[in-house]
């Protein structure tokens, strides 16, 4: 998936699912809405706070839900960025630690809803 595709896309959801933080994403944009899920197996930052553990996670990403991305990418290190209209940062590693079982970030394909 091309993160550019995340660009518009609206946060429906933040949770925990095994081991592995994620976000939810809403694209209603087409004639018919679809849904990706973001997962993370990987250290992540939010506005420059560094993760310590799921609880952490789940206390600080609520502040996504509903927001809107306006910005993303992939950086030279093939790091994660988004941003959130109102100026909310999740910077997700691109490298994996020796805890990662697969890719450091992943998303899941594109469902409609």
């Amino acid at each position: 998936m091309d993160v550019d595709e995340l660009v518009g896309c609206f946060v429906v959801e933040i949770g925990v699912r095994l081991a592995w933080p994620y976000v939810g994403f809403c694209d209603n944009q087409p004639s018919r809405a679809r849904e990706t899920r973001l997962y993370i197996d990987a250290p992540w930052s939010f506005n420059e706070l560094i993760a310590e553990d799921d609880d952490q996670w789940l206390h600080t990403a609520r502040k996504l839900n509903l927001a809107t991305i306006e910005r993303a990418w992939v950086g030279g290190a093939g790091e994660l960025h988004l941003v959130t209209a109102e100026g909310d940062r999740l910077a997700i590693s691109g490298e994996a630690t020796a805890n990662t079982v697969g890719e450091p970030w992943r998303f899941t394909r594109w469902q409609q809803t």
